[in-house]
C-alpha cells in the first residue's frame, strides 16, 4: 500500500431504541452525511428493509439523505440526545465520543482488506463496540468504507512529496490531522457537507475520500485525481 489507508462505517443506534415497544409500528429516523446513490445509501435502504421484513412491519425506518438532518458529528450528537434514532458515519468524528476509536484512523494500520474484517469482525473489534454503550450510543456493526484516495485542482499526487504545501480537507479527526501534517498537507477539518463548496471557492486545494464516496459525489471530474494508493 502507499498513503491511502483503511476507514470503517460504524452504523450507530440510540441506546434506547431496545425499549421501545414492539406491539405496534414504530418508525425510526436515520440520517447520513452523503447522497442516496452512495454506498452508504444502498447499504441503510438495504437495513431499512430487512428491518421492517424482520420485524413483520413492526418497525419502519426512515432514511434521510445528504446531511438532510446534520453533518456526521452532529448526527452523532443527536443519537445522544435521542432526537435521531440511527445513523452511518465514517470513524471520523467518532474519536471525539469514543477516544478509542482513534486507533483506526492510524495510517498503514492494515495491511488489506482481509486483515481488516479479520479485526473488525473478531474481537477485537466486537469489543470496541461495546465502548459506545457508556456514551450513551449503541455501536451495532462495523462496515466497509474503503482505501482512502486524494483528489486535488493543483497537480497530481504520485511520491509523498507531491503532498507539501497542498490545502487539503481532512475530516475532524486528530489522528487524521496529524498524518497529514506529517506528510506536509496543510490540513482543513471541516464536515463532508462543506466540502464541494470549500473546493468551488478555493478553501482547500482538495480532499481525500474513499473513491465509492469521491465517485457519489462527482467530486473526481472537477479535480486532478492523485493516486495515493491502491490494491
Amino acid at each position: 500500500m502507499t498513503l491511502s489507508r483503511w476507514l470503517f462505517a460504524v452504523v450507530a443506534a440510540c441506546f434506547a431504541i431496545a425499549s421501545l415497544p414492539a406491539h405496534a409500528q414504530t418508525t425510526l429516523k436515520m440520517n447520513i452525511a452523503i447522497a442516496q446513490n452512495s454506498h452508504y445509501g444502498v447499504a441503510i435502504d438495504t437495513f431499512a428493509r430487512e428491518v421492517e421484513k424482520r420485524t413483520g412491519g413492526r418497525y419502519k425506518i426512515q432514511n434521510f439523505y445528504s446531511g438532510a438532518l446534520g453533518a456526521e458529528r452532529e448526527s452523532i450528537e443527536a443519537l445522544q440526545l435521542g432526537t435521531l434514532d440511527l445513523t452511518m458515519t465514517s470513524t471520523g468524528p467518532v474519536p471525539n465520543f469514543v477516544p478509542d476509536v482513534a486507533i483506526l484512523d492510524i495510517p498503514f494500520l492494515f495491511r488489506d482488506y482481509a486483515q481488516a474484517r479479520a479485526v473488525l469482525d473478531g474481537p477485537i473489534g466486537q469489543e470496541m463496540l461495546q465502548k459506545f454503550d457508556a456514551k450513551g450510543i449503541h455501536g451495532l456493526a462495523w462496515g466497509e468504507n474503503g482505501f482512502r484516495n486524494m483528489t486535488n485542482s493543483k497537480h497530481p499526487v504520485i511520491v509523498p512529496e507531491d503532498l507539501k504545501g497542498l490545502k487539503m480537507r481532512t475530516m475532524e479527526n486528530p489522528v487524521h490531522i496529524q498524518a497529514y501534517r506529517a506528510f506536509g498537507i496543510i490540513p482543513t477539518p471541516m464536515a463532508f457537507t462543506e466540502v464541494f463548496t470549500a473546493l468551488q471557492q478555493g478553501t482547500v486545494d482538495g480532499q481525500e475520500n474513499p473513491l465509492s464516496v469521491i465517485t457519489s459525489a462527482k467530486l473526481a471530474p472537477a479535480f486532478t485525481l492523485g493516486l495515493t494508493g491502491g490494491q
